[in-house]
């Protein structure tokens, strides 16, 4: 998920005046920053285990919760639980590691843009709701609130824009889990199956365009 972290931080900051809209901003978008900086100064590959999956997520949000927990100013669970936040929210449109590098889940939206922008844009919409229901009780204020939605809807437009432009691979959503998994297995066409979509337990398969190869028309 891209803009929408920053809706989850506008939602999570009306549940506490107090504390800085800045911070938790930086914390909703924690795990990105970490992996930010382990590709600095040069790109590596494998990074998200050590900032995506579930251990490195849970790690960053205690370190940032005690953290500024240290400046002795209210928040702090706010601040862990927006970096918790980060990777449920990541699950709905993209695919990160669990525990190890493999296998990698989620729902992949990322590759289909149009889905992913009005997933992101109803984030959007509800988090400036619960801030306006909570700071904007004057018009004018209302008003800034709205041309801060429209600001971030606009800037989600040009990420899916973006994001329509380079798709270069498959849609290849996956709940997978070693072993014996739910796994959501697509087709497209909806052939001999009955519907696009099915989620069913399946064996070892770590995508879904794997298991609908096997169970596809050809076989």
């Amino acid at each position: 998920m891209y803009v929408g972290h920053a809706a989850v931080a506008l939602a999570l900051k009306a549940r506490e005046p107090r504390l800085p809209i800045v911070p938790l901003t930086l914390a909703c978008f924690g795990p990105d920053w970490v992996e930010l900086a382990m590709m600095y100064p040069h790109r590596r590959e494998g990074m998200a285990i050590y900032s995506h999956s579930v251990p490195a997520v849970v790690i960053g949000a205690l370190a940032a919760g005690a953290l500024y927990a240290t400046f002795r100013r209210p928040g702090a669970m706010l601040i862990a639980l927006g970096w918790l936040l980060h990777w449920p929210a990541d699950l709905l449109t993209g695919r990160k590691p669990l525990f190890m590098s493999e296998p990698l889940i989620g729902l992949d939206l990322y590759k289909l843009p149009r889905v992913d922008f009005v997933l992101e844009s109803t984030v959007i919409v509800l988090g400036c709701a619960l801030y306006a229901r909570r700071f904007a009780h004057r018009v004018e204020l209302r008003r800034v609130v709205v041309a801060l939605g429209a600001a971030l809807v606009l800037l989600q437009a040009g990420v899916d824009v973006a994001l329509s432009v380079m798709r270069n691979s498959e849609w290849t959503p996956s709940l997978a889990h070693v072993g014996k998994r739910l796994q959501l297995t697509c087709n497209p066409a909806g052939a001999r199956l009955g519907s696009a979509c099915l989620l069913h337990f399946s064996l070892r398969t770590h995508s879904a365009r794997e298991r609908w190869r096997r169970t596809g028309p050809e076989a």
